[in-house]
């Protein structure tokens, strides 16, 4: 009879043992999504920082063009010098846009990645409480 407790006892413990593997490698599989998600991320903001730095150094040329023409501009005709304002406009507009996106995606996406992350490890953090907890209390009924 005590056998047969002991039996059905160890039957459930390797029941409960099982689903808790299951439920880490759930786990390993969430974090694992989460790292390529956040990966993602990186890769759109370093190809996003990328067109920054072309669009400052074609802002910086344009900029050193502008000037040079308005150093000629006495004998430069006004027409040029309208083109290369409106060029100095354009670039002036894309970087603007750019560093606006650039803010836009690293604050709203590290706050929502950071508020996803706190969610999950708080959730692992209960989940692994209750595990610790039912598996003492499963133990201490063995002892």
């Amino acid at each position: 009879m005590e056998e047969q407790k002991i039996s059905e006892k160890l039957v459930s413990l390797e029941e409960k043992t099982i689903n808790n593997t299951k439920k880490i490698d759930e786990l390993t599989i969430r974090v694992n999504e989460n790292e390529r998600v956040l990966n993602n991320v990186d890769k759109s903001l370093s190809v996003t920082v990328e067109q920054i730095k072309n669009i400052a150094e074609d802002l910086k040329q344009t900029s050193i063009n502008f000037k040079e023409a308005m150093m000629r501009s006495n004998t430069a005709n006004s027409k040029e010098t309208e083109l290369l304002k409106e060029k100095y406009n354009e670039l002036e507009k894309k970087y603007e846009k750019l560093d606006s996106k650039l803010e836009q995606e690293t604050v709203g996406k590290d706050a929502e990645n950071w508020r996803n992350s706190k969610s999950k490890v708080i959730a692992w953090i209960i989940t692994a409480g209750l595990a610790i907890i039912a598996g003492a209390l499963g133990l201490s009924k063995f002892l």
